[in-house]
């Protein structure tokens, strides 16, 4: 029976791939340890439950955009416009985004936050972005942009990876 030999490029891609995995695992733990900010009006809102990461994903696209399309949003998290919904319509019935309609193109849907928690998901936000900021900081510009375009990479994979399964 032949004895398979892997070459050094193959073991060392083996290493850093597991690496990234483990790298990957932790900066999720990280990003998800982090509590809601205290306040007494964004708990009550939530009637108790935890924002899931969708929910964190949406809130980051709209908090920032001041206004975003539910098309756009839905194309922004890489999810169908139907699960968009369903995760607006979760954080509308927490008091946290609002809908409004186009007035030129009643079709339209845009999302935004509701200014009863505009301040306390801007906590959220920072607390789950500083770091994030922090780490592009200490990056020089080449290292940022590989960085992120390895991101990007990822994640154009990991989409190509679902399609494939499903």
């Amino acid at each position: 029976m032949p004895r398979r030999t892997s070459s050094p490029s193959a073991s060392a891609t083996s290493a850093e791939t597991t690496e990234l995995f483990i790298a990957l695992g932790s900066v999720v733990k990280g990003l998800r340890r982090h509590p809601l900010p205290a306040g007494e009006g964004l708990q009550a809102a939530m009637q108790g439950k935890a924002p899931a990461p969708r929910h964190i994903a949406a809130l980051v696209q709209v908090a920032t955009e001041g206004s975003v399309g539910m098309s756009e949003l839905a194309e922004r998290l890489s999810i169908s416009l139907a699960t968009a919904s369903q995760v607006v319509t979760e954080l509308a019935d927490w008091g946290l985004v609002e809908r409004s309609t186009d007035d030129t193109d009643r079709r339209r849907t845009f999302v935004t936050v509701t200014p009863a928690h505009a301040e306390t998901i801007r906590a959220l936000l920072d607390s789950r972005l500083r770091p994030l900021d922090r780490m592009l900081r200490r990056l020089e510009p080449d290292e940022r942009a590989a960085f992120l375009r390895g991101l990007t990479v990822l994640a154009e994979e990991l989409d190509h990876t679902k399609e494939t399964v499903s």
